[in-house]
C-alpha cells in the first residue's frame, strides 16, 4: 500500500507531510490516510528529540481538500457517525501534542483540510492559500471539529458567514479574521516557517508544553460536546433527500471531469 503521510525529521523539527499520487489528486483524507496520520502523531508524542512539528502538503495544488471521493460514496446515515468520531479522535490527538504544531498552508485548505489545519496550534499561509467550509453545498456537516474550532478562531458571525455561504476566503482575509497568524509570499513561506520553528526550538520545551495545555484547557469540554453534535447531525443530514440529491449531483460532476 502506498504511503500518503510521512514523518520527516530534521533535528528537533519534525514534519508531517501529506503527499499525492495519480489516483489521489489533490491531497484528500480516507481511512488509510487518517491511520497513517495517527501513526505519525504517536511517533511525535513518544519522541524525546522532537520540539516542534510542521504539518504540510507536498501537493503543488493544495494543502488538503477534505474527504476522499471514494469515502463519501460509502457514507450514509448508518455509518457516518464512525467516520466523524474517528476524525475527531485523531485531530484531537494532534491538538493535544505537547510540542508546538504549525500548519503550513500554501494552497487550498477546504473542509476536512481546514479542520486539520485548525487542529494545529496556528496556521502560517502562503499568499495564494484559500480556506473554506464547502460542506453545506453538498448537504453534509463539517465533521471534524470545524463548526467549533472555526468559531473559536474567527468568532461566531464570521464562522457563520463561511459555513452558510460555503465560499472560500483568501489568505489575506483569513489573516485579518484571525484564522491565520501570518501570510507570506509563496517563495518566502518555507523559510519563514523554518525560522519560526527555529525560534521555538530555542525556548524551554517544558514551559511551552505547560502553556499550551493551559491555553487549550477551555476547549477540551467543548470539543467533546462538538464531536457528539457533529456525529448525530451528520447522520440526520445523510438521511435527508436533499443531501442525497446534492451528493449524487456532485459525484456526477466529478465523474465528467
Amino acid at each position: 500500500m502506498a504511503t500518503h503521510v510521512t514523518l520527516d525529521k530534521n533535528g528537533a523539527v519534525y514534519t508531517i507531510a501529506f503527499s499525492e499520487d495519480v489516483e489521489r489528486h489533490p491531497c484528500t483524507l480516507d481511512w488509510d490516510v487518517l491511520a497513517e496520520l495517527e501513526r505519525c502523531i504517536a511517533e511525535v508524542r513518544d519522541s524525546q528529540e522532537c520540539r516542534v512539528v510542521i504539518v504540510e502538503s507536498r501537493s503543488p495544488k493544495s494543502f488538503v481538500v477534505g474527504a476522499n471521493l471514494a469515502v463519501l460514496k460509502t457514507q450514509d446515515e448508518t455509518n457516518i457517525g464512525d467516520w466523524v468520531k474517528n476524525g475527531h479522535r485523531i485531530f484531537n490527538q494532534l491538538q493535544h501534542l505537547p510540542q508546538p504544531v504549525i500548519a503550513k498552508v500554501a494552497k487550498s485548505a477546504l473542509g476536512g483540510g481546514l479542520e486539520l489545519a485548525m487542529a494545529c496550534d496556528f496556521i502560517i499561509a502562503g499568499e495564494n492559500a484559500r480556506f473554506g467550509h464547502p460542506e453545506a453545498g453538498l448537504g453534509v456537516m463539517p465533521g471534524w471539529g470545524g463548526s467549533y474550532r472555526l468559531r473559536m478562531l474567527v468568532g461566531p458571525a464570521r464562522a457563520k458567514e463561511m459555513i452558510f455561504t460555503a465560499q472560500p476566503i483568501d489568505a489575506a482575509t483569513a489573516c485579518a479574521w484571525g484564522l491565520v497568524n501570518r501570510v507570506y509570499k509563496e517563495e518566502e513561506l518555507d523559510g519563514a516557517v523554518e525560522a519560526l520553528a527555529a525560534q521555538m526550538v530555542q525556548n524551554d520545551g517544558g514551559v511551552l508544553a505547560f502553556c499550551k495545555d493551559i491555553i487549550n484547557q477551555d476547549s477540551q469540554e467543548g470539543m467533546q460536546r462538538n464531536a457528539f453534535q457533529e456525529a448525530t447531525t451528520s447522520a440526520v443530514c445523510m438521511a435527508s433527500p436533499s443531501t442525497k440529491r446534492r451528493l449524487e449531483a456532485f459525484f456526477e460532476r466529478r465523474a465528467k471531469k
